[in-house]
């Protein structure tokens, strides 16, 4: 009997170490996951200024209309596969690197690619440039060092950051307006990658904040007869 009782506490205390060994390993692979998917996103974000190879396009009447309707055609792919996938038409685990709040929500890629679509099509190059490096490389430099500096350095890193797109893009105008426009353009990036909404993605806002601000000083400048903008740094090949 006592023999028995011994068998059974040994066989419990195993069955313990076990789990608990499963547990752990379970964890390290969980927290594995979360780092890959969480560095996929990074290199995402940083992978869309490759986006502007678009710029590089050369110019004629079928490659223009082409300018337009490729862009537009993935969109609607996209957004054709988010609304499958919040149907539940698509397993949302084949989406590698989506968070959490996205399971019931458009993913933050449709968000992106809709800004980037908008910007090609009714921006002037000067405008939309700066405003996808925005979102390329303010966005996750903000994220990085948000964890490490805390969100006031982080959100000021961010802005020159920024800042520093706008300048580079803007370099040819007058001072008078390379100034303006750069903070303006910075301002908007940060105000909407911080500003957090229920409804609009980051990765939308940041690129289409500035975007507008920078549009609407623009027009305000042409009802005075003031034409600011430089020339394209991007020509057709």
């Amino acid at each position: 009997m006592l023999f028995s009782e011994m068998s059974a506490k040994d066989a419990l205390k195993t069955t313990k170490e076990r789990m608990s060994r499963y547990q752990d390993e379970f964890l390290e692979r969980l927290t594995a996951i979360e780092v890959d998917a969480h560095w996929f996103r990074r290199v995402f974000h940083t992978f869309a200024a490759s986006f502007l190879f678009y710029y590089l396009l050369p110019e004629g009447e079928l490659v223009n209309d082409i300018k337009i309707v490729i862009p537009i055609i993935l969109v609607l792919c996209m957004s054709l596969v988010e609304y499958r996938r919040l149907r539940g038409v698509l397993n949302h685990q084949r989406f590698f690197g989506l968070r959490n709040y996205e399971k019931n929500r458009p993913a933050s890629y449709l968000y992106f690619g809709f800004a980037v679509v908008l910007l090609f099509l009714f921006f002037p190059q000067q405008i939309a440039i700066p405003c996808i490096l925005c979102a390329s490389f303010t966005d996750p430099i903000i994220g990085e060092t948000r964890y490490y500096l805390g969100k006031k350095k982080a959100y000021s890193i961010g802005f020159f950051v920024s800042l520093f797109f706008f300048l580079i893009t803007w370099y040819q105008a007058e001072w008078w307006v390379l100034i303006p426009v750069s903070i303006i353009g910075a301002t908007g990036a940060l105000v909407g990658e911080a500003r957090k909404l229920r409804f609009i993605d980051d990765d939308f806002m940041i690129q289409m904040l500035p975007a507008l601000l920078l549009w609407f000083f623009w027009q305000v400048t042409i009802a005075f007869n003031v034409q600011i903008l430089p020339p394209k740094i991007i020509l057709p090949i």
